[in-house]
């Protein structure tokens, strides 16, 4: 399979969540041309501040932990990340709706990645 294939797979997978289910999210970055997924679970990792919550551990490695901060920090305030739209299960052309999505905000897949983060992980929470 060509990145190309494996990109839009994976954006008509965030194009089929649905629009009331959030156990997953996910975007585009355009400063790094990369498309990237947050699951909630790990908006526990950071405090109000968008810091690493110090009750909280992860299996994350110290690269995913830094680039998960940085983008977490930017999701509500930086235009550079694009969420991808949920649409849920419907009659939509998926394919058509992932072109539409590229050419709307001017993503070139031909220089875009897919963030490919650990296969997996753990958070532990000190609850108090």
């Amino acid at each position: 399979m060509t990145t190309q294939e494996q990109i839009y797979n994976w954006l008509i997978t965030g194009l089929q969540q649905s629009p009331v289910k959030f156990s997953e999210v996910f975007y585009y970055d355009k400063r790094d041309k990369q498309f990237f997924s947050i699951l909630m679970t790990d908006y526990f990792l950071f405090d109000g501040n968008g810091e690493l919550n110090k009750d909280a551990s992860s299996t994350y490695s110290e690269a995913t932990l830094v680039l998960l901060t940085d983008r977490i920090r930017r999701i509500n305030i930086d235009p550079q990340i694009i969420a991808i739209p949920r649409l849920g299960d419907t009659d939509e052309d998926y394919l058509q709706q992932a072109d539409s999505f590229l050419n709307l905000n001017a993503i070139n897949v031909d220089e875009s990645t897919i963030w490919d983060v650990e296969e997996s992980g753990s958070i532990t929470f000190n609850l108090k």
